[in-house]
């Protein structure tokens, strides 16, 4: 029955992908609403541009009545579309409410410790404030927002058995409801400086890439650093108290410092969010990190490109690795960047962009002491698909070796490495909705030799109500 579903799955994607037509405007769920109207070229929040993608809320599109329900589903950026203008109205006062879902099939027909299937959904639901529509606070915002995940088992932790997640994986087998953000941003000093505080996900605003989450593999979609797999570092839905400062004084360089509250379970799907306290062992994740932009990002003509260098001490309690006693602190670094090889058009919006991420973590604590990342993508690759596109994605994580010498002690497997490849195609079938395709292809899962090469197969769905 598995087989069948992948076959018809598989052929319907080919056949339907390269004959659908969209408009020119992107839906952007990874993974739940991020911003459309984010540009990293700007910085003035006044304007149509925003700093912080997830502090602010997507392009409103006017006039959409009912949007899919109305007939206007090649143009409105919600399936919903207005509300039959009620949505409108609130934007003009400030008030923007958004809701999205990304559900995932994954199986591994071949390899692991077993063979399965998992589905995988989360619901984001996020209330934006415009504080100086409402109240005349000038140049402050606030947000909050949900999120539910459904109750199912996870690939990876179930089956696989591997290292880096190839679907969503946030813990929540028995399902989980949970608030995300809570937090309030500032700009001073004629925009040149942004502070942003309250509950909010270091790994959304340091250690990230756009393009790398052109997979779907959850190591490398966001994070792709070491860190994320070792030390307890906020990714979504799951969110800590946290503040951060950014300064753009040019149009070409910027800089930030952040620091969060961190603890061992701060992910636990039982607190749904609201666990305030900082229990014995918390500590404080602090991340410095600095990057540069270059080409048609600054306005000026030239492929673009991101590039950026970070840094985080981490003090919570942990253990060390050799001795397994309890200790406090540890740190890495990482370098990363996103470059634009080819474009097709003048805009730069078609065409080949790479991305790679190094990063090196001390092995006494940390599970994965390195790590690299990296993927081409092709946008509008198939003539009048200018929205789509094509992914090859790649990366590898280097095992403490202070672990495999006590896992050489107590004769258990040792682990080593494990590697994946991945290949996407992500078809926007609407401004408001998108399908992935994926095939992932896991190698030494858990850097063990007694776990059989992986294959996986899946598909993404994003619908933006």
């Amino acid at each position: 029955m598995l087989y069948r579903l992948i076959r018809v799955t598989c052929l319907i994607c080919l056949v339907w992908i390269p004959v659908l037509k969209v408009s020119t405007v992107q839906a952007d769920i990874n993974p739940w609403v991020v911003s459309r109207l984010y540009d990293p070229t700007k910085w003035d929040t006044a304007g149509p541009y925003t700093a912080t993608p997830w502090l602010h809320p997507p392009t409103s599109v006017p006039d959409q009545a009912w949007g899919a329900f109305s007939g206007k589903w090649r143009t409105t950026g919600a399936l919903t579309g207005s509300w039959g203008g009620l949505r409108d109205e609130l934007v003009e006062r400030g008030i923007q409410l958004e809701a999205a879902y990304v559900g995932q099939f994954a199986a591994n027909p071949i390899g692991g410790e077993s063979q399965g299937e998992s589905w995988k959904g989360s619901l984001g639901i996020a209330l934006f404030f415009d504080l100086e529509r409402l109240v005349r606070w000038k140049r402050g915002y606030l947000t909050a927002s949900f999120a539910y995940v459904n109750p199912g088992n996870s690939l990876s932790s179930d089956h696989i058995g591997n290292q880096f997640p190839v679907q969503l994986s946030s813990g929540d087998d028995n399902g989980a409801t949970r608030l995300v953000h809570l937090a309030f941003g500032q700009q001073l000093f004629d925009n040149k400086v942004e502070l942003v505080l309250g509950r909010m996900i270091a790994g959304e605003d340091f250690a990230t890439l756009r393009l790398a989450c052109t997979s779907v593999n959850q190591a490398i979609c966001g994070n792709p650093i070491a860190a994320a797999q070792s030390i307890s570092f906020p990714t979504y839905p799951s969110a800590t108290w946290g503040a951060r400062i950014m300064t753009k004084p040019g149009t070409g360089w910027y800089a930030q410092l952040g620091s969060y509250l961190v603890f061992e379970d701060f992910r636990d799907a039982g607190f749904h969010g609201v666990n305030f306290s900082a229990p014995d062992g918390s500590g404080a994740l602090t991340l410095a990190e600095a990057g540069f932009i270059v080409g048609h990002y600054r306005g000026v003509q030239g492929l673009p490109g991101k590039y950026k260098a970070g840094g985080y001490f981490d003090t919570e309690q942990l253990e060390d690795l050799a001795t397994g006693n309890e200790v406090h602190g540890t740190w890495g670094v990482y370098v990363m960047g996103e470059q634009m090889f080819y474009a097709e058009d003048k805009n730069y919006s078609e065409g080949l962009s790479g991305f790679l991420a190094l990063s090196y973590a001390p092995e006494d604590r940390n599970i994965i002491s390195f790590m690299a990342a990296g993927g081409l993508s092709y946008q509008g690759l198939l003539a009048g698909r200018s929205q789509d596109a094509l992914s090859l994605v790649a990366a590898y994580g280097r095992y403490s070796n202070d672990l495999a010498r006590s896992d050489r002690e107590a004769d258990e497997p040792i682990q080593d490495f494990e590697t994946l490849f991945e290949i996407n195609y992500r078809a926007q079938i609407a401004p408001w909705l998108y399908v992935q395709p994926d095939l992932q292809f896991i190698i030494h899962p858990d850097g063990r030799s007694d776990i059989e090469n992986a294959f996986v197969l899946g598909f993404t769905f994003g619908l933006v109500f």
